[in-house]
């Protein structure tokens, strides 16, 4: 939470203190006065200005881009800490929990790893349709469920294309006899086609929630939740 109060203050610091690396219209006023008056005498003033000029050059370039870049970044923390808030809040919920209780089978960055792994394989499966693959990984319940959906998908000519598979963050946020809940925050290229013919065509990070139980010293991922069903 410091680090994130840092880091506003000095976006705060920058927005009112660059202003001399923008340009400045119209740097100043050049009028020109000219003729003397009736029944005086006398030779015309001259005034001449020399306006500030804008002119670009590289540092004020890179000047820009440090200042476009710390406001970025600024608003980049802001968004991550709101995404981040309540995964984080049930972490550290779960960190006190775990303190009065004794769960033999949890290791947390033992757990981090398998889920890391879990994901990717389970993403690459569920693109190739390899149901072998998923089926060492899914609890039945959940395999069932997708063999019936993707038998479906075929029976309507649709299928669904992943790629560019990344995951951006995971963490434990709940931990039961014999199952626990990781945040998951990923991002990859989505589609949807029926027919040949793209439906949807997606490329946002995404948010979810994997419940994994444990049996015979074997970990199965048994359900997925969106964000907003948590």
């Amino acid at each position: 939470m410091k680090k994130l109060v840092r880091c506003l203050f000095i976006v705060f610091i920058l927005c009112f203190s660059v202003s001399p690396v923008y340009a400045r219209a119209g740097g100043g006023g050049g009028g020109s006065g000219g003729g003397g008056g009736g029944g005086s005498s006398g030779s015309p003033s001259h005034h001449s200005s020399n306006p500030e000029r804008y002119v670009d050059t590289p540092a004020r370039r890179i000047a820009n881009f440090v200042v476009y870049a710390f406001i970025w970044s600024g608003f980049s923390s802001v968004a991550i800490y709101r995404r981040r808030y309540k995964p984080l809040s049930m972490h550290k919920a779960m960190k006190k929990g775990l303190k009065q209780k004794n769960y033999a089978f949890f290791d947390e960055r033992k757990m981090n790893r398998k889920v890391i792994h879990y994901y990717y394989v389970i993403q690459n499966a569920w693109n190739d349709r390899d149901m072998d693959t998923l089926k060492q990984y899914l609890s039945p319940s959940l395999y069932d469920q997708w063999q019936t959906k993707l038998n479906w998908w075929d029976y309507e000519g649709i299928r669904n294309e992943l790629s560019g598979i990344r995951l951006l963050k995971t963490m434990v946020v709940e931990v039961g006899d014999g199952y626990f809940w990781s945040y998951i925050e990923g991002k990859m290229r989505d589609r949807m086609i029926k027919d040949n013919e793209i439906t949807q065509d997606n490329k946002e990070m995404f948010v979810e929630y994997w419940r994994f139980i444990v049996e015979d010293d074997k970990i199965y991922l048994d359900e997925i939740k969106q964000d907003d069903e948590v």
